[in-house]
């Protein structure tokens, strides 16, 4: 028997709306093609690429993805060949419907790079932390500690959560590891404090087998 596909998109454009909806019929399963998966979930992507989990749907054969990247800041990146040609771009708190046809495993990435040793000029009790150089790529990182961090726990490697909202910014948020409370470092972070800054993306997903 054949698998019903059907589904709906809307895009709405300053004053422009756009709406487009689908069925199709997924090839009927026979003793060459004797199954119909799909996987649905979410995770993390980071800075180095790597392949969306595909579960039991056959990487031969993967048909639709629907994809959100759950950040609040911070692009993520879709390549439908492999770890190469990062040709999609979802923007934070956005979705998109791709059809992904046969070229193999989708693969995904942070659109921000890690940085290491990156130099702390100050922090606030309301969470805004300053460095001494440009942050290059707005994203949301896990931050880290490298060096002269004054910590309470004593532990140079304690992780935030850390926000800019546009590139080559020199300022930003830290949070908690929730992503939304602020975090108060004035206590443990200083002038000569570095750390590392690891990027990601937060997304949910489902992948259909063609």
């Amino acid at each position: 028997m054949a698998t019903n596909i059907s589904g709906s998109v809307s895009l709405t454009y300053g004053n422009h709306n756009h709406s487009e909806s689908f069925t199709a019929t997924a090839t009927a399963l026979s003793h060459t093609n004797p199954r119909r998966n799909y996987v649905a979930g979410g995770g993390r992507a980071t800075a180095t690429g790597a392949a969306l989990e595909a579960g039991d749907v056959s990487t031969l054969h993967e048909g639709l993805l629907l994809i959100k990247n759950t950040n609040t800041t911070g692009h993520l990146l879709i390549a439908l060949d492999g770890d190469n040609n990062y040709d999609i771009k979802i923007p934070a708190a956005t979705a998109n419907l791709i059809s992904v046809g046969d070229q193999g495993l989708v693969f995904i990435k942070t659109a921000a790079s890690n940085l290491t040793t990156h130099g702390v000029a100050s922090v606030t009790s309301a969470g805004v932390i300053t460095f001494d150089s440009n942050v290059t790529t707005a994203g949301t990182y896990i931050m880290m500690a490298s060096a002269n961090p004054d910590e309470d726990d004593g532990a140079s490697g304690t992780s935030y959560i850390m926000k800019t909202t546009s590139d080559a910014a020199t300022t930003g948020t830290v949070f908690e590891l929730d992503g939304t409370t602020k975090k108060d470092l004035t206590s443990s972070y200083g002038s000569s404090t570095q750390v590392t800054l690891n990027a990601i993306v937060d997304y949910r997903y489902t992948l259909t087998e063609a």
